[in-house]
């Protein structure tokens, strides 16, 4: 089914796969003593694999912490955790090791578009190196052990980050939500759990990791995010065949603004920006470079854009960035 992906280009953003360890001679809530030690332990046995950056959480100033967040790097729960949590991140930025989170260790993978697979083998590599150096709370019937009981067996988080532009504007949304619930799925929005689906982007993930095998889940939630992209196609052929003009209009407005706005806050942004990518998959703007529009989602957001500029910004200053950003990337992109 892979193949078929090509005909969603744009419609699917990016893979995420976590697994959720525990470790059998510590307790979920760890002491900083006991803190310490899984770190040293983990970057250990973590350099065969790959080069990482130990980054103590405690040593970062806020908006640091909170530009790694919106990268989807780290968590809020890492943050809130912070006198003792820990994070080793690969140079190219697609593997993310939490430490000291919910659970002390989780291991994520991200990759552009439907990679659930190759996702899941890169850290089913750093997962078994790890097992080799750490011993894993693990038991024969309920499989590996978790803070959470959700996560329960594999402890396989599989999710795939969707824009699904005309299933939202058709009223579609909830009716998807339950029949993927249906399947042990969930929809949620941008940012996981209790987020809306701001700019139109959903996170599709497996809700049920114990009874099952990794390739059971890797398979459900493909198969499903394959599906939910068919009937975004669908809806969105339905929708433009009765209101090309108003969309069309819609679209050249919302470019029109994000290219000649002076200030420019996040969620305007977003729900302009949306519109654009919606218009260069449909042919309406000169626009081929889909990537670069979601690039230019994550590096407009509030703290990404501080760290940029090197500083701390104010609301107006941060308004002021954002659009000179904006107007200067759209515009190289049409040409």
């Amino acid at each position: 089914m892979i193949e078929n992906t090509e005909l969603y280009r744009g419609n699917i953003v990016m893979t995420r796969v976590r697994l959720a360890r525990n470790l059998r001679d510590y307790p979920f809530i760890n002491t900083p003593k006991d803190a310490k030690e899984i770190v040293k332990k983990v970057n250990r046995a973590l350099q065969k694999c790959d080069t990482f950056n130990l980054m103590f959480l405690a040593n970062f100033d806020q908006m640091a912490l909170e530009s790694m967040k919106e990268r989807h790097l780290i968590s809020q729960a890492l943050i809130d955790n912070k006198e003792i949590s820990a994070a080793l991140i690969n140079t190219d930025k697609t593997i993310s090791i939490m430490l000291n989170e919910e659970d002390v260790i989780r291991e994520q993978c991200f990759m552009r578009g439907l990679r659930l697979t190759e996702a899941y083998r890169k850290l089913e590599k750093i997962d078994a190196e790890l097992s080799k150096n750490m011993d894993f709370a693990y038991d024969r019937r309920f499989g590996y052990l978790t803070a959470c009981p959700t996560n329960l067996g594999t402890g396989l988080r599989a999710s795939v980050l969707l824009f699904l532009p005309a299933l939202t504007e058709g009223r579609k949304i909830n009716t998807l939500v339950r029949e993927v619930q249906k399947l042990g799925l969930t929809v949620r929005g941008l940012y996981g759990e209790g987020s809306s689906g701001e700019g139109f982007m959903y996170q599709v993930s497996n809700e049920v990791t114990l009874g099952v095998s990794e390739e059971d889940i890797l398979k459900s939630v493909e198969e499903t995010v394959l599906s939910i992209c068919q009937a975004e196609r669908e809806e969105s052929e339905r929708l433009f065949s009765k209101n090309q003009i108003k969309i069309i209009d819609k679209v050249r407005k919302s470019f029109g603004v994000l290219t000649n706005a002076v200030l420019l806050d996040y969620s305007e942004f977003l729900s302009h920006v949306a519109l654009v990518k919606m218009g260069a998959m449909l042919g309406m703007i000169d626009i081929d470079d889909l990537e670069a529009i979601d690039d230019l989602i994550i590096n407009v957001r509030p703290a990404v854009l501080c760290e940029q500029y090197g500083k701390k910004l104010s609301s107006i200053d941060r308004d002021l960035f954002r659009a000179e950003i904006v107007t200067k990337k759209l515009l190289k992109l049409r040409g």
